[in-house]
Protein backbone atom coordinates (compact mmCIF):
# COMPACT_ATOMS: atom_id res chain seq x y z
CA UNK A 1 0.00 0.00 0.00
CA UNK A 2 0.75 3.59 -0.44
CA UNK A 3 2.72 5.21 2.43
CA UNK A 4 2.11 9.13 3.30
CA UNK A 5 5.76 10.16 3.13
CA UNK A 6 5.06 13.72 4.19
CA UNK A 7 4.84 12.08 7.86
CA UNK A 8 8.73 10.99 7.23
CA UNK A 9 9.36 14.68 8.87
CA UNK A 10 12.55 15.29 6.16
CA UNK A 11 13.96 11.65 6.37
CA UNK A 12 16.33 10.88 3.74
CA UNK A 13 15.53 7.45 1.82
CA UNK A 14 17.09 4.62 3.87
CA UNK A 15 16.89 7.07 6.73
CA UNK A 16 15.21 6.45 9.77
CA UNK A 17 15.07 7.61 13.20
CA UNK A 18 16.86 4.33 15.17
CA UNK A 19 19.22 5.62 17.81
CA UNK A 20 22.28 4.84 18.42
CA UNK A 21 21.62 2.58 21.23
CA UNK A 22 20.23 0.00 18.96
CA UNK A 23 23.03 -2.25 18.45
CA UNK A 24 24.07 -5.47 19.62
CA UNK A 25 26.63 -3.86 22.19
CA UNK A 26 24.08 -4.07 24.57
CA UNK A 27 25.11 -7.32 26.21
CA UNK A 28 22.61 -9.55 25.49
CA UNK A 29 23.49 -11.60 28.37
CA UNK A 30 22.17 -9.08 30.76
CA UNK A 31 18.42 -7.76 31.13
CA UNK A 32 17.09 -5.85 29.04
CA UNK A 33 14.06 -5.19 26.89
CA UNK A 34 13.90 -6.20 23.12
CA UNK A 35 12.20 -3.56 20.71
CA UNK A 36 11.46 -4.27 17.20
CA UNK A 37 14.53 -2.11 15.93
CA UNK A 38 16.59 -4.24 19.23
CA UNK A 39 17.45 -4.41 22.47
CA UNK A 40 17.51 -1.09 25.26
CA UNK A 41 18.04 -0.75 28.88
CA UNK A 42 14.78 -1.05 30.74
CA UNK A 43 15.04 2.56 31.57
CA UNK A 44 14.87 3.72 28.59
CA UNK A 45 11.24 3.19 28.28
CA UNK A 46 9.38 5.60 29.82
CA UNK A 47 5.56 5.96 30.17
CA UNK A 48 4.33 2.55 28.46
CA UNK A 49 1.58 0.83 27.09
CA UNK A 50 1.78 -2.54 27.56
CA UNK A 51 -1.43 -3.98 25.51
CA UNK A 52 -2.23 -1.82 22.28
CA UNK A 53 -2.45 -2.75 18.50
CA UNK A 54 -0.64 -0.74 15.80
CA UNK A 55 -0.70 -3.14 12.95
CA UNK A 56 -2.99 -5.80 13.00
CA UNK A 57 -4.84 -7.62 9.62
CA UNK A 58 -6.74 -10.32 11.41
CA UNK A 59 -8.14 -11.21 8.32
CA UNK A 60 -10.26 -14.06 9.68
CA UNK A 61 -12.55 -11.56 11.66
CA UNK A 62 -11.56 -8.56 9.79
CA UNK A 63 -13.07 -8.84 6.32
CA UNK A 64 -16.44 -8.83 8.39
CA UNK A 65 -15.09 -6.24 10.73
CA UNK A 66 -13.14 -3.60 8.69
CA UNK A 67 -12.96 -1.88 12.11
CA UNK A 68 -10.93 -4.35 13.16
CA UNK A 69 -8.34 -3.82 10.44
CA UNK A 70 -5.58 -1.60 11.32
CA UNK A 71 -3.69 -1.91 8.10
CA UNK A 72 -2.19 1.60 7.70
CA UNK A 73 1.54 2.29 8.64
CA UNK A 74 0.89 6.18 8.79
CA UNK A 75 -2.04 6.82 10.53
CA UNK A 76 0.00 4.17 13.37
CA UNK A 77 2.88 6.31 13.09
CA UNK A 78 0.62 9.38 13.34
CA UNK A 79 -1.02 8.42 16.13
CA UNK A 80 1.80 7.67 18.29
CA UNK A 81 3.67 10.70 17.43
CA UNK A 82 0.36 12.40 18.65
CA UNK A 83 0.90 10.50 21.99
CA UNK A 84 5.16 10.50 22.57
CA UNK A 85 3.92 14.73 22.10
CA UNK A 86 2.33 14.04 26.22
CA UNK A 87 4.92 11.56 27.25
CA UNK A 88 4.44 8.15 25.61
CA UNK A 89 7.53 6.31 25.42
CA UNK A 90 7.13 2.73 25.11
CA UNK A 91 4.10 0.36 23.70
CA UNK A 92 3.85 -3.13 22.54
CA UNK A 93 1.91 -4.32 19.58
CA UNK A 94 0.37 -7.35 21.31
CA UNK A 95 -0.31 -8.76 17.79
CA UNK A 96 0.68 -12.55 17.25
CA UNK A 97 1.19 -14.16 13.98
CA UNK A 98 -2.79 -15.62 13.82
CA UNK A 99 -4.50 -12.06 14.43
CA UNK A 100 -2.68 -10.65 11.78
CA UNK A 101 1.01 -9.72 12.80
CA UNK A 102 2.68 -7.67 9.92
CA UNK A 103 6.65 -6.99 10.61
CA UNK A 104 7.84 -5.09 7.58
CA UNK A 105 4.94 -2.29 8.32
CA UNK A 106 5.48 -2.55 12.04
CA UNK A 107 9.13 -2.01 11.59
CA UNK A 108 8.40 0.61 9.12
CA UNK A 109 6.97 2.24 12.03
CA UNK A 110 9.09 1.94 14.82
CA UNK A 111 12.26 3.41 12.39
CA UNK A 112 10.36 6.54 12.18
CA UNK A 113 8.65 6.71 15.59
CA UNK A 114 10.08 8.13 18.79
CA UNK A 115 8.36 5.32 20.93
CA UNK A 116 9.74 2.42 21.67
CA UNK A 117 7.70 -0.52 20.23
CA UNK A 118 7.74 -4.21 21.67
CA UNK A 119 6.77 -6.91 19.42
CA UNK A 120 5.07 -10.51 20.44
CA UNK A 121 5.53 -13.78 19.29
CA UNK A 122 3.12 -16.43 20.35
CA UNK A 123 -0.30 -17.13 19.50
CA UNK A 124 -3.84 -15.38 20.79
CA UNK A 125 -7.05 -17.71 21.88
CA UNK A 126 -8.26 -20.98 20.11
CA UNK A 127 -10.39 -18.94 17.79
CA UNK A 128 -7.37 -17.66 15.67
CA UNK A 129 -4.97 -19.75 16.95
CA UNK A 130 -6.12 -23.53 15.90
CA UNK A 131 -6.45 -22.82 12.36
CA UNK A 132 -2.94 -21.57 12.07
CA UNK A 133 -1.25 -24.33 14.87
CA UNK A 134 -3.38 -27.86 13.37
CA UNK A 135 -1.53 -30.45 15.99
CA UNK A 136 1.69 -28.97 16.02
CA UNK A 137 3.69 -30.00 19.30
CA UNK A 138 4.28 -28.24 22.06
CA UNK A 139 7.94 -27.95 21.26
CA UNK A 140 7.97 -26.30 17.72
CA UNK A 141 5.32 -23.92 18.55
CA UNK A 142 8.01 -23.04 21.73
CA UNK A 143 10.82 -23.23 19.20
CA UNK A 144 9.49 -20.72 17.06
CA UNK A 145 8.79 -18.22 19.94
CA UNK A 146 12.19 -19.12 21.25
CA UNK A 147 13.85 -17.95 17.83
CA UNK A 148 11.69 -15.00 17.35
CA UNK A 149 12.73 -13.64 20.22
CA UNK A 150 16.69 -14.78 19.48
CA UNK A 151 16.85 -14.17 16.03
CA UNK A 152 14.27 -12.35 14.32
CA UNK A 153 11.10 -12.66 12.98
CA UNK A 154 10.03 -14.02 9.80
CA UNK A 155 13.91 -13.67 8.23
CA UNK A 156 13.77 -9.94 9.09
CA UNK A 157 16.21 -8.91 12.23
CA UNK A 158 13.18 -7.56 14.17
CA UNK A 159 13.06 -9.53 17.41
CA UNK A 160 10.15 -10.23 19.77
CA UNK A 161 10.21 -9.25 23.49
CA UNK A 162 6.94 -10.74 24.90
CA UNK A 163 5.03 -14.25 24.34
CA UNK A 164 1.43 -13.89 23.76
CA UNK A 165 -0.63 -16.69 24.96
CA UNK A 166 -4.90 -16.63 24.87
CA UNK A 167 -7.53 -18.78 26.26
CA UNK A 168 -11.34 -18.69 25.85
CA UNK A 169 -14.25 -17.53 28.18
CA UNK A 170 -14.75 -20.19 30.66
CA UNK A 171 -12.44 -22.55 29.36
CA UNK A 172 -9.19 -23.22 28.12
CA UNK A 173 -9.15 -25.60 25.34
CA UNK A 174 -6.41 -28.27 24.07
CA UNK A 175 -4.75 -25.91 21.13
CA UNK A 176 -4.55 -22.88 24.11
CA UNK A 177 -3.16 -25.31 26.83
CA UNK A 178 -0.40 -26.02 24.02
CA UNK A 179 0.26 -22.56 23.87
CA UNK A 180 0.38 -21.77 27.18
CA UNK A 181 3.10 -24.96 27.74
CA UNK A 182 4.98 -23.65 25.07
CA UNK A 183 5.12 -20.05 26.23
CA UNK A 184 6.04 -21.61 29.32
CA UNK A 185 8.90 -23.70 27.75
CA UNK A 186 9.91 -20.27 25.40
CA UNK A 187 10.60 -18.03 28.54
CA UNK A 188 12.32 -20.94 30.26
CA UNK A 189 14.98 -21.00 26.74
CA UNK A 190 14.91 -17.05 26.78
CA UNK A 191 13.84 -15.27 29.81
CA UNK A 192 11.31 -13.57 27.81
CA UNK A 193 7.88 -11.99 29.81
CA UNK A 194 4.61 -13.91 29.22
CA UNK A 195 1.46 -11.80 28.16
CA UNK A 196 -1.47 -13.58 28.63
CA UNK A 197 -5.60 -12.65 26.78
CA UNK A 198 -8.38 -13.91 29.37
CA UNK A 199 -11.65 -13.77 27.73
CA UNK A 200 -13.85 -11.07 30.06
CA UNK A 201 -10.95 -11.86 32.60
CA UNK A 202 -12.03 -15.97 32.78
CA UNK A 203 -9.44 -18.52 33.26
CA UNK A 204 -7.26 -16.75 34.86
CA UNK A 205 -6.33 -18.52 37.56
CA UNK A 206 -6.53 -21.87 35.22
CA UNK A 207 -3.85 -19.90 33.23
CA UNK A 208 -1.53 -19.57 36.38
CA UNK A 209 -1.85 -22.80 37.28
CA UNK A 210 -0.97 -24.10 33.35
CA UNK A 211 1.91 -21.82 33.25
CA UNK A 212 3.42 -23.08 36.56
CA UNK A 213 2.88 -26.29 36.32
CA UNK A 214 5.10 -26.07 33.16
CA UNK A 215 7.71 -24.32 34.68
CA UNK A 216 7.03 -20.30 33.79
CA UNK A 217 8.33 -18.09 36.12
CA UNK A 218 5.04 -16.22 37.58
CA UNK A 219 6.85 -13.27 38.46
CA UNK A 220 7.55 -12.59 34.95
CA UNK A 221 3.96 -13.52 33.50
CA UNK A 222 1.02 -10.51 32.82
CA UNK A 223 -2.25 -11.80 32.89
CA UNK A 224 -4.24 -9.54 30.56
CA UNK A 225 -7.61 -8.05 30.65
CA UNK A 226 -8.56 -8.21 34.04
CA UNK A 227 -10.59 -4.97 34.13
CA UNK A 228 -13.64 -7.09 32.87
CA UNK A 229 -13.53 -8.92 36.25
CA UNK A 230 -13.71 -5.92 38.99
CA UNK A 231 -14.05 -8.42 41.62
CA UNK A 232 -11.70 -7.14 44.75
CA UNK A 233 -11.63 -10.89 45.87
CA UNK A 234 -11.00 -12.64 42.28
CA UNK A 235 -8.28 -9.87 41.50
CA UNK A 236 -6.68 -10.73 44.62
CA UNK A 237 -6.36 -13.97 44.46
CA UNK A 238 -4.68 -13.24 41.33
CA UNK A 239 -2.38 -11.72 42.71
CA UNK A 240 -1.36 -13.68 45.01
CA UNK A 241 0.24 -15.41 42.63
CA UNK A 242 2.81 -13.11 42.19
CA UNK A 243 1.93 -12.04 38.04
CA UNK A 244 0.98 -8.75 37.10
CA UNK A 245 -2.75 -7.88 37.17
CA UNK A 246 -3.49 -6.07 33.60
CA UNK A 247 -6.15 -3.24 33.18
CA UNK A 248 -6.15 -2.61 29.52
CA UNK A 249 -9.78 -1.71 28.43
CA UNK A 250 -8.92 1.54 29.91
CA UNK A 251 -11.88 4.05 27.94
CA UNK A 252 -14.27 1.27 27.38
CA UNK A 253 -17.10 2.43 28.98
CA UNK A 254 -19.42 0.21 28.08
CA UNK A 255 -17.57 -2.99 30.45
CA UNK A 256 -16.65 -0.33 33.14
CA UNK A 257 -16.10 3.44 34.11
CA UNK A 258 -12.36 4.62 34.12
CA UNK A 259 -13.46 5.90 37.78
CA UNK A 260 -14.33 2.46 38.48
CA UNK A 261 -11.16 0.91 37.31
CA UNK A 262 -9.57 3.63 38.89
CA UNK A 263 -10.59 2.79 41.91
CA UNK A 264 -10.05 -0.75 42.43
CA UNK A 265 -6.24 -0.31 41.70
CA UNK A 266 -6.38 2.49 44.49
CA UNK A 267 -7.69 -0.53 46.90
CA UNK A 268 -5.33 -2.91 45.29
CA UNK A 269 -2.20 -0.98 45.51
CA UNK A 270 -3.28 -0.50 49.23
CA UNK A 271 -3.38 -4.13 49.53
CA UNK A 272 0.12 -4.02 49.14
CA UNK A 273 -0.15 -4.97 45.39
CA UNK A 274 0.99 -2.06 43.77
CA UNK A 275 3.99 -3.04 41.72
CA UNK A 276 1.84 -6.00 40.14
CA UNK A 277 -0.55 -3.22 38.61
CA UNK A 278 -0.20 -2.45 34.89
CA UNK A 279 -2.67 -0.12 32.70
CA UNK A 280 -3.08 -0.27 28.58
CA UNK A 281 -6.18 0.36 26.56
CA UNK A 282 -6.12 -2.49 24.09
CA UNK A 283 -7.11 -0.04 21.31
CA UNK A 284 -7.45 -2.78 18.29
CA UNK A 285 -10.10 -0.83 16.37
CA UNK A 286 -9.49 2.30 13.68
CA UNK A 287 -12.53 3.70 15.62
CA UNK A 288 -10.46 4.11 18.42
CA UNK A 289 -7.47 6.00 16.73
CA UNK A 290 -7.45 10.14 16.32
CA UNK A 291 -6.07 9.31 13.25
CA UNK A 292 -8.79 7.96 11.79
CA UNK A 293 -11.13 10.13 13.18
CA UNK A 294 -11.75 8.06 15.86
CA UNK A 295 -11.10 8.95 19.42
CA UNK A 296 -10.13 8.31 22.40
CA UNK A 297 -6.79 7.85 20.96
CA UNK A 298 -3.47 6.95 23.05
CA UNK A 299 -3.48 10.80 23.75
CA UNK A 300 -6.54 9.63 26.30
CA UNK A 301 -4.02 6.98 27.83
CA UNK A 302 -1.53 9.22 28.72
CA UNK A 303 -3.14 12.29 29.43
CA UNK A 304 -6.23 11.81 31.14
CA UNK A 305 -6.15 8.63 33.03
CA UNK A 306 -3.61 9.16 35.54
CA UNK A 307 -5.09 11.86 36.04
CA UNK A 308 -8.26 10.20 36.93
CA UNK A 309 -6.33 7.31 39.06
CA UNK A 310 -5.17 10.51 40.42
CA UNK A 311 -8.55 11.48 41.48
CA UNK A 312 -9.09 8.72 43.36
CA UNK A 313 -6.62 8.93 45.69
CA UNK A 314 -3.72 7.19 44.12
CA UNK A 315 -0.27 9.37 44.15
CA UNK A 316 1.50 10.86 41.64
CA UNK A 317 4.38 8.33 42.96
CA UNK A 318 1.79 5.36 42.57
CA UNK A 319 0.90 6.59 39.32
CA UNK A 320 4.14 6.34 37.95
CA UNK A 321 4.81 3.05 39.47
CA UNK A 322 2.00 1.78 37.61
CA UNK A 323 2.60 3.43 34.15
CA UNK A 324 6.64 3.57 34.11
CA UNK A 325 8.51 1.29 37.13
CA UNK A 326 5.84 -1.79 36.52
CA UNK A 327 5.72 -2.03 32.78
CA UNK A 328 9.33 -1.58 32.50
CA UNK A 329 10.07 -4.39 34.96
CA UNK A 330 7.36 -6.59 33.69
CA UNK A 331 8.57 -6.56 29.95
CA UNK A 332 12.45 -6.78 31.38
CA UNK A 333 14.11 -9.98 29.32
CA UNK A 334 15.80 -11.83 31.92
CA UNK A 335 18.43 -14.65 30.09
CA UNK A 336 18.95 -18.02 31.94
CA UNK A 337 21.92 -17.29 34.18
CA UNK A 338 21.45 -13.40 34.25
CA UNK A 339 21.07 -11.58 37.43
CA UNK A 340 17.99 -10.89 37.85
Amino acid sequence: MMRDTTLDFGLAEGESYEPVEFDDALDLSKPHVMTALGPIDPGQLGFTLHHEHLICKPLDVGTGDPDLMLDDPAAALAELEDAAQLGLGGIVDMTPVDYGRDVIDIRWVAQRSPVHIVLATGHHKHKHAARYLGDEPIEVIAGRSTSEIRDGIEGTDARAGVIKAGTSLNEITAVERRVLQAAAMAQLATGAPISTHTERGTMALEQITTLHEAGADLSKVVIGHMDFALDEPYLRSVLEHGVYVSFDQVSKTKYASDEDRAAMLKRLAGAGRLNQLLVSGDLARKSYYLAHGGGPGFRYLVERFPLVMMDAGLTAQQVRAICVDNPARALTIVPPGAPG
